[in-house]
């Protein structure tokens, strides 16, 4: 394509292992899920709108084609969940280590992480603010993940106004999160269910190569 130019793009795998579960005295055997991650991953409330979203989207009672009553209505789960709250006390259900390393969460309701810089309807919180400036450099082709957390709805609404920033854990290579909580909404590129308790671990697979423009390529390297 004219203006464009080839670049390196990460893609991780994503693999699940669920929780072993007792039936009548006999553990059952449950499947594991194995998928790929180009952009981002979520898990809380930033992927239950997803999802409400979706779910919404798959009524056929759902007629509405336009963009904009689209964003309305998704700007309209948001909304409702800042005073629902559905995902509140999330980081107790959560156990994440980074590079085998156990880290400590805040109080969060969304924990996300990203091997992009655009995350949001568009927004880059990875170097906003302050603690952007020191953060550690975000590349899309250096084998390493962006992670960081969100403490409400209302904070999402913060960071796409430009009046806050995120909860920086830091970068990783390999990521891995035990779930305890059980229907605890998550969305990897977009594509949002509900998870079941067990472990997420989130590792480098291989490098693809894709083509984007000069102020996309520019903005990768931040």
């Amino acid at each position: 394509l004219a203006g464009s130019s080839p670049t390196t793009l990460d893609r991780f795998e994503v693999h699940y292992t669920p929780a072993p579960r007792h039936m009548n005295i006999l553990p059952a055997v449950l499947p594991t899920r194995q998928l790929f991650m180009n952009n981002y991953l979520s898990i809380g409330v930033d992927a239950l709108v997803t999802l409400r979203f979706h779910q919404a989207r798959q009524s056929p009672f759902y007629l509405f084609n336009s963009r904009l009553i689209n964003k309305l209505i998704y700007f309209g789960y948001g909304t409702k969940d800042v005073l629902e709250h559905c995902c509140e006390k999330l980081d107790e259900s959560l156990v994440l280590h980074m590079d085998g390393n156990k880290v400590e969460l805040p109080p969060l309701e969304a924990l996300v992480v990203l091997n992009i810089p655009s995350w949001g309807a568009g927004v880059r919180p990875w170097t906003m603010g302050t603690g952007g400036k020191a953060a550690a450099t975000q590349k899309m082709d250096d084998g390493c993940l962006e992670v960081m957390c969100i403490s409400s709805s209302f904070h999402i609404c913060q960071l796409q106004m430009g009046l806050s920033e995120p909860t920086r854990l830091g970068q990783c290579r390999h990521l891995q999160i035990t779930l305890s909580g059980s229907g605890v909404p998550m969305q990897v590129d977009g594509e949002p269910w509900e998870q079941q308790a067990g472990t997420i671990s989130i590792s480098h697979s291989h490098t693809a190569t894709m083509l984007t423009t000069a102020d996309v390529a520019a903005a990768a390297s931040l």
